[in-house]
């Protein structure tokens, strides 16, 4: 995948709406197949641990934890392009006005429900992603190993010797040519998702 290709991508990223127009994100490019190939290993390590005490308790669902992150999170390894997508948080209007006033916690936490800086950082993903479609390529938008966040994090100070005040990890996206047409995991019927008010 040309460097070139990618950049136009970070384009569609960076015109993306954001909140209070914060662009809340930052992307480490990763082509490098060994540091791919390390980053794998740190979250395979993490997975093993959440397995191994898992197994303790349910040996099914260790064995399913453990394929489910084999199958949709590894291949990963693959992928020509990969993409770590940092994000710094997000504080959402009335906040430091509630903070001000005393306002009670719960009251205070409450707007961190909608999470608009997750939204700021979706909509930047999707411009990537519908990008890539426009341009023949295929993504695939990854919070899987987000439990691994902190050795995600810790793989990228150490190997990438990325640290960026204020920021963590929020998701990762792949890049690349698919092997072939893909199959739509399926979607609701339309008459499922909206109600009307006329």
């Amino acid at each position: 995948m040309p460097d070139e290709d990618i950049i136009k991508l970070l384009e569609h990223a960076r015109l993306a709406q954001s909140g209070k127009n914060i662009q809340n994100w930052h992307y480490l490019v990763v082509k490098n197949n060994e540091l791919k190939r390390k980053l794998g290993d740190a979250m395979t390590a993490r997975n093993e641990e959440i397995c191994l005490a898992l197994k303790e308790k349910d040996k099914v669902k260790a064995d399913m934890f453990r394929n489910f992150f084999k199958k949709f999170t590894l291949f990963f390894l693959d992928a020509p392009v990969l993409m770590i997508v940092y994000t710094t948080v997000y504080y959402p209007s009335g906040y430091w006005e509630l903070k001000l006033i005393d306002a009670p916690q719960e009251q205070i936490d409450d707007l961190f429900k909608m999470n608009p800086g997750m939204q700021s950082l979706g909509a930047a993903m999707e411009n990537i992603a519908l990008g890539a479609t426009e341009m023949g390529y295929g993504t695939c938008w990854m919070t899987s190993a987000n439990y691994a966040r902190k050795e995600i994090e810790a793989f990228v100070a150490a190997e990438l010797h990325f640290e960026k005040e204020g920021f963590f990890l929020g998701c990762m996206m792949t890049l690349g040519i698919p092997d072939g047409p893909q199959k739509s995991p399926g979607r609701k019927p339309i008459e499922e998702i909206y109600t009307m008010y006329k």
